[in-house]
């Protein structure tokens, strides 16, 4: 697969457009940037290689995001964090400045249910916490293996301390009273909180 603008033909560069919050311009960026993730992989598998969770977490920009992991999980087909250009430019786009708020709520709300139910529970909002506290502890991101050791090893937080604020927001956004937020509570809290579309944002 070549790379700049021979990397794709016109057509594939319209689709791309249309498909994305980007130009065709804009794609041939994105695609730069996966490609210098892995230069040797792109030049030696071809077409449209999938390149690991830690390649692309070689990305500067993805750095200092504390969902950096949960991120790649989510928009990868395989939620493995393993991706291919496509992927990895829809992941992009969503989090561009010209994606729309309710797009940036979607996927947030997908972050931020780990389990997969359709519902942030208790649990979810444990482990967004977590994500959320561990750069203030640490002064880093930590590994999902690491994660876990944060309470036990620092002193700070306590379990309880985790549980209570996670009661806590599940009491501030929880409209039904069903003891979990449901997509529509979670949008009606987002779409009200300053600084929610920079939380969700990268610029390549």
């Amino acid at each position: 697969m070549g790379q700049g603008a021979s990397a794709y033909d016109q057509a594939e560069l319209a689709e791309f457009q249309d498909l994305t919050y980007f130009t065709k311009r804009e794609v041939l960026h994105v695609h730069k940037r996966f490609s210098a993730l892995s230069p040797e992989k792109i030049k030696n598998v071809g077409r449209n290689p999938v390149l690991s969770k830690d390649e692309i977490l070689k990305l500067p920009e993805l750095a200092a995001n504390p969902f950096k992991e949960r991120l790649l999980d989510v928009f990868s087909e395989s939620g493995d964090g393993n991706m291919n250009f496509e992927q990895f430019l829809d992941m992009m786009s969503q989090l561009s400045s010209k994606a729309p708020l309710e797009t940036k709520i979607d996927f947030a709300f997908k972050i931020y249910d780990f389990n997969g139910d359709g519902q942030i529970c208790e649990k979810d909002l444990e482990q967004v916490l977590l994500f959320l506290i561990q750069p203030a502890v640490t002064g880093t991101t930590l590994s999902s293996e690491e994660r876990s050791q944060i309470i036990n090893n620092t002193g700070v937080f306590s379990k309880d301390d985790i549980v209570s604020v996670a009661k806590k927001v599940i009491d501030e956004m929880d409209m039904d009273d069903d003891g979990s937020i449901s997509y529509l509570d979670f949008k009606h809290g987002m779409s009200k909180l300053n600084g929610f579309e920079e939380s969700f944002k990268i610029t390549l």
